[in-house]
Formats: C-alpha cells, structure tokens, sequence
C-alpha cells in the first residue's frame, strides 16, 4: 500500500510541476503589437459585383494581462487614413504550450462578437487569422511588438 501511496505522490508532484511550468511559459503579451495586410470584403458589403480589396495595419494594444488571459483596445485603419477605427478584445493563451491564442473582438456600438481572431504566439510574433461575423471581412497578419 504504501508503494502504491509514494507511486501516487510521486504522479501528483510531476503533474503540478508540469502544471507550473506550463503556467510559467505563458508570454507576457502586454505592449502595443502592430501589423498591415490586406483585406478582402464580400461584394454585398459595397455596391457592385466584385469583392473589395484593401490594405490595411491592425494595432493590438495589450492593456491588462493576467496569467493566460488578457484584454485591450484593438484599432484598424485603411492605408492613407489617419484616423483609427477602435474596437475592444478580449483573448486567451491556450495553457497547452501551443502558443495558441483565441481572440474576440467587439464593438463599442453593438452588442455582442464583432469578430474572432485565430492567433498564435511564435518566435515574439503573433501570427492572426481575423474572420468579421458582421460583414465577412478577412485577413491575415504578423504582428510585431512595437518598443518605444
């Protein structure tokens, strides 16, 4: 029995230390992250029969971060334009050392997801798959953290 116990306790103490030391790669996301893509709108988002293509720079700006979780003011603009379009995020850092990351955008106007963002964490880079759920935009980007 007391084999058994030990063999026991033993499982128990890899498993937390695994457990920590999973916890202690999260990355710490906190900081302004900047990237430029293009985008591409269905064609019933603009009068005509094509889609639209435009280019674009995303900022993810990390404000709070707290273990794998985080949240931020999340802004988009199209190349030529000075004025930011502002959004809200909230995001996770999955806990298996993937370096996922799953995102929610949502706007200050409605309520409710505005988009989800598919991310990973790579080498100091996040790599993000963005899909709108109001007007079928999408695009792709690396963002690159932003050092002042």
């Amino acid at each position: 029995m007391t084999r058994y116990m030990t063999a026991g306790a033993a499982a128990l103490a890899t498993g937390l230390t695994l457990g920590t030391a999973a916890m202690a790669d999260t990355p710490d996301l906190r900081g302004t992250w900047l990237g430029t893509y293009t985008t591409v709108q269905p064609s019933h988002f603009y009068k005509g029969d094509q889609p639209r293509f435009n280019q674009a720079e995303w900022m993810l700006d990390v404000q709070m971060q707290e273990d794998n979780v985080f949240w931020g003011p999340s802004k988009w603009r199209r190349e030529g334009d000075t004025e930011w379009n502002e959004y809200e995020v909230t995001g996770a850092i999955s806990r298996d050392g993937s370096g996922s990351i799953g995102i929610v955008e949502t706007s200050p106007l409605v309520i409710g997801a505005n988009a989800l963002i598919d991310a990973r964490y790579e080498d100091g880079k996040i790599f993000a798959d963005f899909r709108s759920l109001r007007n079928g935009t999408t695009y792709s980007t690396v963002l690159e953290r932003q050092v002042n």
